[in-house]
């Protein structure tokens, strides 16, 4: 009865082991599998789009800080002041607003893209206008017609539109941000959209003051109601 308790507790043990040795093996195929498809995409991403994702990144983290900052100093001033203080904050915060949602004209630095191309549909003015977003763009216009979340970018038998209006080649893309990084992914694009045989020519350059006078008109809040 013990030889055979044992050899129960020995043979137990063994499917343990293989049992684990099992899992192992199959967590190490996965993760080798989804390392190689993680190579595979990154081996087929263009160096734009690549270039693009690391500086998302530390702008991801860079706009982290920065907001952490801000709200420190918000705090610090509405503790500070009266009501003279929360009402500036208050204001400065529905100007931000505004302009964020494309409400009111803007003006500062940033660069000015003009990609003249026939054949381009609505997806590639999109490509174009997320990597300027990518590069720290805070305004986006094309062709005089303001660009904001929320505004479809929509392609039809007449060609691409922009709120429902019609947004004919060339386009003129008008971008405001840090210059710098938004010259570095213009720069980038630009390079990359020029392999395209549809497009004729692009380019761009920098301003130290883009003026972008399109605003889109605010929607009626029908859905949503107060407590």
């Amino acid at each position: 009865m013990l030889g055979r308790s044992r050899r129960r507790a020995a043979s137990g043990r063994a499917i343990s082991v293989w049992l684990i040795a099992l899992l192992v093996a199959l967590v190490a195929t996965v993760q080798i599998r989804s390392q190689a498809e993680i190579e595979r995409s990154f081996a087929s991403a263009d160096t734009a789009s690549l270039a693009f994702l690391i500086d998302n990144l530390h702008r991801a983290n860079d706009a982290l800080l920065a907001e952490i900052a801000d709200l420190t100093q918000r705090q610090a001033k509405l503790q500070s002041g009266g009501d003279n203080a929360a009402d500036q904050v208050l204001t400065d915060e529905a100007n931000r607003l505004r302009a964020a949602e494309g409400l009111v004209p803007v003006h500062g630095p940033g660069v000015v893209m003009v990609v003249s191309a026939a054949g381009l549909q609505a997806i590639d003015l999109q490509d174009l206008l997320n990597n300027l977003a990518a590069g720290g763009a805070e305004a986006m216009a094309v062709n005089d017609r303001r660009v904001v979340v929320g505004v479809p970018i929509e392609q039809n038998a007449g060609g691409v539109t922009i709120g429902g209006a019609a947004v004919p080649a060339p386009w003129t893309i008008a971008a405001i941000g840090d210059a710098n990084r938004l010259a570095q992914a213009a720069d980038l694009m630009t390079q990359q959209i020029r392999t395209d045989r549809r497009v004729r020519q692009a380019t761009y350059r920098v301003e130290a003051d883009v003026v972008i006078r399109a605003v889109v008109i605010a929607r009626p809040f029908v859905y949503g109601v107060g407590p």
